[in-house]
């Protein structure tokens, strides 16, 4: 396939023959027209990031076939072009499939498609995140797949977009290997032509290296896990915070790594995402300057064994700064926020979330620094999720099972949550329901494809709400629930509810969250920014699926044994503990400890029993939900 302005050119694929002409990529097989444009947009909504098991090979293949249909019907109908998000959209699902499946037999069409997508929609919006992706994955083309009839024409692509940012020199450095390395192509003419054009600009040879300045002395090691430039032996300064710890989770399959670091007082941060640097054979850093901050001599951090960093760093990085530096292998997006201190947590926190793209770490930052004719592109782009759609979950796409649930009972050690009139604690009964339904789930949950069921804690130990999603994620969680009690001022306050994460003005929530969070409402519209980030590219409507199910077969299975049972519904708040789960999340407020009836009856097996078996039957809901393919 070759893209060309005027020209018509052709790629074939298993059979199909896909012609580009300017602005359009034509699918010229023959499908049937039964699906209409919302319905399509929706089963995009819910393709799924997994790795792609051979049966479902049929299911991808289907619906790299609709990602064409509805990027067919963008070129014509004008009206349906016009959203941003559709583009996103499509440019998103087009680059999951390459990137699930890179071995078959469409994943070179379909990045470069990703790519086009991401270009049209950088002219057509004006947006230059998009021009930079469609940058990005071109060269990812041509890296992977060298000898494909598609590199060339990604080269010219990089080229062209370069030319157009203003950045004559690299567009000449990339158009100049197509005339070296791919002769044979059929973008060779143009690019030579594009030579002649920009002339002006090729690059003067690199100077050649001097002799090697003498090696200065090694500073002394550190202790390990620490750099040598790591470290304060003196006391902080007056009115200066202290690192007191820097700490960090991975998933298992690499794909997601969340570092704390903790000050014992309140900071103000800056934090800034360098791309890879090749001449001195750096990966992409993300840095967080502390201000007023120096780093306690004792800060150790713990061996990085897996996850998306290479390392650590931390350091002063100018007087009264203290800086803390991670080296990315693999990098889609961050998110960086604060949480403040409380009276169960001493330390302020600054939390950083990485999101790998998937791709194996060795193919994002080379060992030797690239060829001198390959263009660099800037800074990583920040990557938006593919919006969920009405209709289904991202597991429904493929029919995939409900397999693993991590259960958090919350609060725990020196931290007893809610306390009733007789003494009955909130972190104590959270424990005991929170056991149960994991006992009853690895029983029962296999007929409905549960595999794993995790708790965040099985004893009566405090864990810091950012560690409780941590884990969520390191267990590749299909389902993350955190059980707690409620509490009111007045004992009439009764009933059961469900809460997903969100943003309210409603101030009974905002207490409630503010209450579990352990800060204040103020506290919690300090978060309203970076909330906004996590809610849109969180599963909403997936937590929000699960959250209705859940809710409903508590209360239905309760009232059939119990009187006066409220149902209060599934409602929004900013609970921290569901802040980068980035899974179907919800929080369960089992029932009032503040109300001596419902303190009464959590006392006993039976109603606590009644409670389990309502949340296994709302997932088992869900669960079949997510295995009908629409």
């Amino acid at each position: 396939m070759v893209e060309s302005d005027g020209e018509k050119h052709t790629y074939k694929s298993r059979g199909n023959k896909f012609t580009t002409s300017g602005k359009t990529i034509y699918f010229l097989r023959k499908v049937k027209r039964s699906a209409k444009f919302p319905f399509l947009l929706l089963a995009l909504a819910v393709f799924p990031v997994f790795s792609l098991p051979a049966v479902a090979a049929k299911k991808h293949q289907a619906l790299y076939e609709e990602a064409f249909k509805l990027y067919r019907q963008l070129d014509s109908n004008p009206e349906k072009a016009k959203n941003p998000e559709t583009w996103n959209l499509i440019g998103r699902t087009f680059y999951r499939i390459y990137r699930e499946n890179p071995k078959g037999e469409n994943a070179a069409l379909s990045l470069f498609i990703a790519a086009k997508v991401h270009e049209t929609k950088s002219r057509r919006f004006r947006s230059p995140k998009d021009g930079e992706k469609a940058l990005r994955y071109s060269l990812e083309l041509v890296r992977r797949y060298p000898k494909s009839t598609l590199a060339d024409d990604s080269q010219f692509r990089a080229g062209r977009i370069l030319e157009r940012r203003g950045e004559k020199t690299r567009a000449y450095v990339a158009y100049r290997k197509i005339v070296r390395d791919m002769p044979r192509g059929d973008m060779y003419p143009r690019a030579r032509k594009k030579l002649a054009l920009l002339a002006e600009y090729k690059p003067k040879p690199p100077a050649r290296k001097s002799a090697p300045a003498p090696a200065a002395k090694k500073p002394e090691s550190a202790p390990p896990g620490k750099t040598a430039a790591g470290g304060s032996a003196k006391p902080a300064p007056e009115g200066f915070a202290t690192v007191k710890k820097i700490r960090h989770w991975s998933t298992d399959t690499d794909d997601y790594t969340r570092v704390v670091i903790e000050t014992d007082r309140e900071v103000e941060f800056v934090s800034k995402l360098l791309g890879a640097d090749p001449e001195i054979k750096a990966p992409p850093r993300l840095y967080v300057d502390l201000e007023k901050t120096v780093i306690d001599d004792s800060v150790n951090i713990e061996p990085i064994t897996k996850g998306l960093l290479e390392k650590i760093k931390f350091h002063p990085n100018r007087p009264g700064v203290a800086r803390v530096v991670l080296y990315i292998k693999d990098f889609e997006n961050h998110k960086v926020f604060s949480l403040p201190k409380s009276k169960h947590h001493p330390f302020f926190r600054v939390v950083m979330d990485i999101k790998g793209s998937g791709a194996r770490p060795e193919k994002i930052f080379a060992k030797d620094p690239p060829s001198y004719d390959e263009p660099q592109s800037g800074e990583p782009v920040l990557e938006s999720r593919i919006p969920d759609g009405a209709i289904g979950s991202l597991k429904q796409a493929l029919g995939l099972k409900v397999r693993t649930v991590v259960i958090d009972p919350g609060h725990g050690g020196h931290d007893p949550g809610a306390i009733g009139a007789t003494g009955l604690k909130e972190k104590d009964v959270v424990l005991r329901i929170a056991k149960r339904l994991r006992d009853k789930l690895l029983k029962e949950g296999g007929e409905f494809g549960i595999e794993n069921v995790y708790l965040t804690r099985s004893t009566d130990r405090f864990i810091p709400l950012e560690e409780r999603t941590a884990i969520a994620k390191k267990k590749k969680a299909d389902i993350f629930i955190s059980i707690h009690c409620n509490a009111a001022r007045t004992k009439k306050a009764h009933g059961i509810e469900t809460y997903i994460l969100g943003f309210t003005n409603d101030q009974t929530s905002l207490q409630l969250a503010a209450r579990e969070n352990t800060t204040t409402t103020k506290g919690l519209h300090a978060l309203r920014n970076i909330l906004k980030d996590y809610i849109m590219s969180s599963k909403i409507e997936e937590s929000q699926a699960v959250a209705g199910h859940v809710q409903t077969s508590i209360v239905k299975n309760v009232s059939m044994k119990y009187k006066h049972v409220n149902d209060k519904g599934v409602k929004k708040a900013p609970f921290v503990v569901l802040i980068g789960a980035d899974i179907p999340s919800l929080l369960v407020e089992a029932s009032f400890l503040t109300n001596p009836r419902e303190e009464k009856r959590l006392k006993t097996a039976t109603y606590i029993e009644r409670i389990v078996d309502g949340i296994i039957m709302g997932i088992k809901k869900y669960s079949e939900q997510t295995q009908k393919v629409s």
